[in-house]
């Protein structure tokens, strides 16, 4: 990961993939799941309540915008473990998506038994996703959860990203956060919700991180093409 998310999403430091190539790294690392390290490229974590239906942002836990907007980097997308006890995580083992080689094994795990079963302690796997917002502040922000419901909803996102990309369609989502309320075993329950807004190519989104293309061109599906460089 690199340190800035607009650097990573204008692609100065990251490989360059084709749609076709970028769907191929999708479905090949949805076929395979070995150390992981912690990411800590992301400067806020935000996390979802699915009893409450509530999204907490930063160490404040202040509530989310709905409207606000966020750039989806493909390539940002997160596997890992969280361990809780005591209704706290007391560990998390995170790495790349697109790196299972890096990947690690639940027997690899640190133990911090004994774990209340009952309770839903122990270690749970984990995904997650990152993105920028499309403000003023450009803050970056890591969603990951190790609920079902909310893994499901980033796969979602995931599943369409390759579709998109095999189909030669834009690949890159402006999102919002929104939520949806379900019921399961008789309990109501919420997921976090990813609204698409606009589909982006990854030249418009360069264009953007380069101040090439205002925001609201962006937004309005102005798309920026390549521009072939002349033989010499």
């Amino acid at each position: 990961m690199t340190n800035d998310l607009m650097a990573f999403v204008s692609g100065n430091e990251l490989p360059v993939l084709s749609d076709d190539a970028l769907a191929d790294a999708i479905e090949q690392a949805q076929q395979t799941t070995g150390e992981g390290n912690r990411d800590t490229t992301f400067t806020q974590y935000l996390s979802f309540s699915g009893k409450t239906g509530a999204y907490a942002l930063g160490k404040e836990r202040d509530d989310i915008d709905p409207e606000a907007l966020f750039l989806v980097e493909p390539m940002s997308f997160t596997d890992g473990w969280i361990c809780w006890k005591s209704s706290k995580p007391v560990d998390r083992v995170e790495w790349s998506y697109f790196d299972q080689g890096r990947a690690v094994n639940e027997s690899d795990l640190q133990d911090h038994g004994p774990y209340n079963s009952a309770m839903g302690e122990g270690w749970s796997s984990l995904r997650g996703l990152g993105c920028v917002a499309l403000d003023n502040e450009m803050t970056q922000i890591k969603f990951s959860s190790n609920s079902i419901s909310a893994k499901n909803s980033i796969n979602d996102l995931l599943n369409e990203i390759k579709d998109r990309s095999r189909r030669g369609e834009a690949p890159i989502p402006v999102i919002h956060f929104d939520k949806q309320q379900f019921e399961a075993q008789g309990a109501k329950n919420w997921k976090p919700k990813f609204v698409v807004e606009v589909w982006l190519t990854r030249d418009s989104a360069n264009a953007y991180a380069n101040g090439g293309l205002t925001l609201d061109d962006m937004l309005a599906g102005v798309t920026v093409k390549k521009v072939a460089k002349k033989k010499k």
